[in-house]
């Protein structure tokens, strides 16, 4: 489910205006088990973060007032809503984290649930004095919580590298010889922590965070060392790492008595490009679902299966789908909505 969540939250953010959001996933304790945010600081400040609520000294983000609506709610969409505890979250200033600043915010929330108990939730931020967030909003957040929510313990789509696309996303690292970010673009620890595969949590952060970070770029200098030792013309030699977040690309820059830079970049699976596709794309939630499944090479059968339908129903469903995309295979359909994501970006 994480390699789909930083293109979902990239939508949801335009779609509904809000500078930041957040997804936090829970342990079966409540806890916080992982977590995705943009701009993510370095460890050292996300550990501010998961102090207790009993801290005597809780910080300026624990500070921020929220006014909360959440995506089932149902009132006037007009209205503001009035502030109320957090249902789902233990820690409500976790909340606060994607937050430029801690002014007051309105935020936009939506549990996922499984089998009735909350695993993950959802919100977006944008400050409090701006429109409430709108019935369609609430809508789309709904929508995107409820894929998660279906797609969260779906079987593994294929890893092959030849199922990822591009994203453009990069981020940019100076480090000392031993590995230690010296300095990070606005991204870069966002992408060394999901390139690293090691969660965010009271228990990895700051320690192991930091560790699996600079285990990850020692073995980028190691595999660049063994190259130049053969090859001088090009010594910089890049890495490739597959993890549940997606596929990303490491390379290194040595610069003569200075730090060295690393780039990262992070490569999406055409399953994320495909749902970002959707968002421009007239489809009903069925035929968004099927060419997810099509997009997976699951066969008819597999299809019905796996939407809990007949047959039947899910052969009505790719017509259908096909029709609205003037397509005849899955490989056209899958070309026709990745054509109008590039034009939808082109435009």
């Amino acid at each position: 489910m994480e390699g789909i969540v930083p293109a979902l939250m990239r939508a949801l953010c335009r779609e509904a205006h809000c500078d930041a959001g957040v997804v936090l996933w829970f342990d079966a304790h409540g806890d916080i088990a992982n977590l995705y945010a943009p701009h993510l600081p370095s460890p050292a400040a996300m550990a501010a973060w998961f102090r207790p609520l009993q801290d005597p000294d809780p910080g300026p983000v624990r500070r921020i007032e929220f006014v909360e609506t959440c995506a089932d709610d149902d009132g006037d969409a007009g209205a503001r809503p009035a502030m109320r505890p957090e249902r789902f979250c233990p820690h409500r200033h976790l909340c606060g984290m994607a937050a430029p600043s801690g002014a007051p915010m309105q935020r936009l929330c939506c549990a996922v649930l499984r089998n009735g108990a909350p695993v993950a939730a959802l919100m977006l931020y944008r400050p409090a004095g701006t429109a409430p967030f709108s019935g369609a909003e609430r809508t789309a957040v709904k929508a995107a919580g409820r894929y998660l929510s279906l797609n969260g313990h779906s079987l593994p789509a294929d890893t092959g590298a030849a199922m990822y696309r591009a994203s453009g996303e990069q981020g940019f690292l100076l480090c000392d010889p031993e590995g230690n970010v010296l300095k990070a673009s606005a991204n870069g620890y966002e992408l060394l922590a999901q390139a690293s595969g090691c969660a965010v949590n009271r228990r990895t952060v700051p320690v192991e965070l930091e560790r699996a970070g600079r285990q990850l770029i020692r073995q980028l200098l190691v595999e660049n060392s063994r190259h130049a030792a053969h090859e001088t013309a090009k010594p910089e030699r890049p890495i490739t790492v597959i993890n549940p977040w997606g596929l990303f690309r490491l390379r290194v820059f040595f610069e003569p008595d200075g730090p060295l830079g690393v780039l990262i970049e992070r490569v999406e699976h055409l399953l994320v490009r495909l749902v970002v596709a959707m968002w421009h794309l007239d489809l009903s939630v069925q035929q968004g679902e099927v060419l997810l499944l099509l997009a997976q090479g699951l066969n008819h059968d597999r299809i019905a299966e796996r939407m809990g339908v007949s047959p039947n129903t899910a052969d009505y469903h790719i017509r259908q789908l096909y029709s609205k995309l003037s397509a005849h295979t899955r490989n056209e359909a899958i070309a026709c909505a990745l054509e109008t994501l590039e034009a939808a970006h082109a435009g």
